[in-house]
C-alpha cells in the first residue's frame, strides 16, 4: 500500500513539475529572451523538450526569484 501512494504521489509531483516548469517558467521567460536576443531566440514557442525551450525556462525561473 506504501508503494502505491508513493508512486502517485511521485506522480503528481512531475506532473506539476512539469507544469511549472515546462509551461508557466516558459512563458515566464520568453518576452525576457526575445527583448535580449532582439527577436532571434527562441525560434519555436511549443517543443518542450528541446534544449532551448529550457533554457528559457531557466531565465523564467531567475525572473520569477528577482
Amino acid at each position: 500500500m506504501d508503494a502505491i501512494l508513493e508512486l502517485t504521489v511521485r506522480c503528481i509531483g512531475y506532473v506539476l513539475l512539469d507544469v511549472v516548469f515546462g509551461t508557466l517558467l516558459y512563458w515566464l521567460g520568453w518576452p525576457v529572451v526575445k527583448l535580449i536576443s532582439l527577436g532571434r531566440y527562441p525560434r519555436q514557442p511549443s517543443n518542450q523538450e528541446s534544449r532551448e525551450a529550457v533554457y528559457v525556462s531557466c531565465v523564467g525561473l531567475a525572473i520569477g526569484l528577482l
